[in-house]
């Protein structure tokens, strides 16, 4: 008899050791990494001219966004990043490039555009010491996406001819995509070169 009131005893102490411990924490959905999505635009495409090399893809987790308006510029959630992709092809004064990096949550992503424009906005104008000079300018792009915007940029230095970039920048979730053209680009405008490369976000977005 008193081996079933020990046996009852102890089988009550494990149901209220069980109703007492923590339940474990839930776990958002795990982001989807740059490897598991659709290929990004024009990416593994061969050259079809011979003045501009095949699209290549750097999967470097650690590769710098493209967007460097403080020459350097630095971003503290590079360090959060959960995956990271360039595809980029070159050409005479040319450089094109595709980024895309997936992040924790959609709220780190944003950050990361946040981030994108507090540089442009800090950084907008600025001279390096030998005397070049560069200049940035924005345009919101609301039905690009989440947080969609453009950015144009143009750097005259006294020993070669100016150049500059045309950047779209948009957020799906908690993925950020970077469309960038390098080329001679004589004023910072969003001009034809800065809707090509929207379109080309269009295109990522259109992918998903």
């Amino acid at each position: 008899m008193r081996a079933i009131r020990l046996a009852g005893a102890l089988a009550v102490l494990v149901v209220l050791v069980s109703c007492g411990s923590p339940a474990a924490p839930v776990r958002g959905p795990v982001p989807i990494a740059v490897r598991d999505m659709p290929p990004l635009p024009d990416e593994g495409r061969h050259s079809t001219v011979a003045e501009f090399t095949d699209w290549i893809t750097d999967p470097a987790p650690d590769r710098a966004w493209l967007l460097d308006p403080c020459l350097p510029t630095a971003y503290p959630t590079d360090g959060q990043r959960v995956d990271f992709r360039t595809v980029s092809r070159e050409g005479p004064e040319a450089f094109d490039a595709r980024q895309l990096g997936v992040y924790p949550t959609a709220e780190v992503a944003a950050e990361v555009l946040a981030g994108f424009r507090r540089v442009l906005a800090a950084c907008r104008t600025g001279q390096l010491e030998g005397g070049a000079r560069w200049t940035w300018v924005t345009a919101d792009a609301p039905d690009l996406g989440d947080d969609g915007f453009l950015a144009a940029s143009t750097f005259v230095a006294p020993e070669y001819a100016s150049h500059g970039a045309r950047i779209a920048v948009t957020r799906a979730g908690s993925s950020v995509f970077l469309a960038h053209a390098g080329g001679e680009y004589y004023t910072a405008e969003i001009d034809d070169g800065a809707r090509a490369v929207r379109e080309v976000a269009q295109r990522f977005l259109d992918s998903l």
